[in-house]
């Protein structure tokens, strides 16, 4: 148990202690366009798992190039479509890292499209630690 404590206090002082990380890169998925509304309209029922299917698809190609010149104006770097989802949304690269003040500023400009459906900073996962899920008797 002793050392299931020290692991942990460990653990917590580098998460406290560890400075904060800049983001260059981000996740964001637009909401469908008026077309692709009134498709998804128009099959509704029968067909709508095949619709939606076929709206991500289209979601899935490059983001046009005002998409890009707005998302590098909002961050002040250059923005790439790095990345499509199999979900429609992609990963956006930057070409500067934003800190923690510019990364929020950024969210919040770009959120403020109402084509947006969402943004979020895309941040790597970590499999838990089998010292931390096991139980020591």
């Amino acid at each position: 148990m002793k050392t299931f404590v020290k692991i942990s206090l460990i653990i917590f002082m580098c998460c406290v202690c560890a400075p904060a990380i800049a983001a260059s890169r981000f996740i964001i998925k637009y909401k469908p366009n008026e077309a692709q509304a009134a498709f998804l309209l128009a099959h509704r029922g029968i067909d709508e798992k095949w619709a939606k299917a076929q709206i991500r698809v289209q979601m899935m190609g490059n983001l046009s190039q005002e998409k890009i010149d707005v998302l590098s104006k909002a961050a002040g770097a250059q923005a790439k479509d790095f990345q499509a989802l199999c979900t429609g949304s992609h990963v956006i690269m930057l070409s500067k890292d934003l800190d923690e003040k510019q990364t929020r500023q950024f969210i919040r400009n770009v959120q403020q499209d109402n084509s947006v459906e969402y943004i979020e900073e895309d941040k790597i996962g970590h499999a838990a630690s089998p010292l931390l899920t096991s139980s020591e008797n």
